[in-house]
């Protein structure tokens, strides 16, 4: 008895992982329509657990999406354990998974909004969320502006995160090159700050890419997007709604004998 109980968990375990590739092929389903979806339980910082529906992390997290499909621990039995990160950034995610709105829907104002949104934009590039990343860096750019107002604290903060937990690439990162280009626009006010002088001496890149941005103009902002994750409830007529509707999460998905 207890074989065969054990057996239709491992059958549901390997059905939930076939419904993930055959999601909204053809169209972009309906927000109720991702709440019909699997939930996957998440554990982060070893502190929080966030049940989340598995169809919202199709094509927005690449890490946790592989997570779920491979031959792991968290395919078999449908939990992730992110135990380096930390709960309350990852709530920003979640909310982000759940709501078709921008970052901090409050505007851009306060220095430390700058420090949150990089700090989000660091996360989105460890999930592989890269629709994520476009959003934060999206926020953080908007008002943002040589004169813009933050303390040489916060700035050392958005040093320590560019240097540190974004990666340097061949083609300098858009976030990281805003938070240079912002920087060096406050090198002599930075050189009095104790901690700015700790930083050049503990990340060696940091001083050469502060010189290379030097008066130079801030580097592109990213263009606006209007683009919705989801399809409007009310953009589908009761008849292609109709009442005998397929599952879209269970369309296509293979039998487990």
């Amino acid at each position: 008895m207890v074989g065969t109980e054990r057996e239709a968990e491992k059958g549901e375990s390997s059905r939930g992982r076939e419904m993930i590739p055959d999601v909204a092929k053809g169209r972009k389903l309906k927000f109720s329509e991702f709440l019909t979806s699997p939930i996957v339980s998440v554990l982060v910082g070893n502190r929080r657990t966030f049940l989340i529906h598995s169809g919202l992390l199709n094509g927005e997290s690449e890490k946790l999406c592989n997570s779920l499909k491979g031959g792991f621990v968290e395919a078999e039995e449908w939990k992730i354990n992110l135990p380096d990160e930390d709960p309350e950034l990852f709530g920003y995610y979640v909310e982000y998974l759940y709501r078709d709105s921008p970052l901090l829907t409050r505007s851009v104002a306060n220095y430390c909004d700058y420090v949150t949104l990089a700090r989000l934009y660091a996360l989105g590039e460890r999930l592989g969320a890269l629709n994520f990343q476009s959003i934060a860096l999206r926020r953080f750019t908007a008002s943002l502006q040589s004169n813009t107002p933050i303390p040489e604290l916060s700035v050392c903060e958005l040093l320590e995160i560019a240097c540190a937990t974004i990666t340097a690439r061949l083609v300098e990162d858009p976030m990281r090159a805003q938070i240079f280009w912002y920087a060096s626009s406050r090198i002599p006010q930075l050189q009095k700050f104790d901690m700015f002088r700790q930083l050049l001496k503990e990340l060696p890149e940091l001083g050469g890419c502060l010189c290379m941005t030097v008066s130079k103009p801030q580097p592109a902002k990213p263009a606006e997007s209007s683009q919705m994750r989801f399809e409007a409830e009310s953009e589908y007529s009761l008849e292609s709604s109709g009442r005998f509707q397929e599952n879209p999460w269970l369309c296509e998905t293979k039998e487990i004998s």
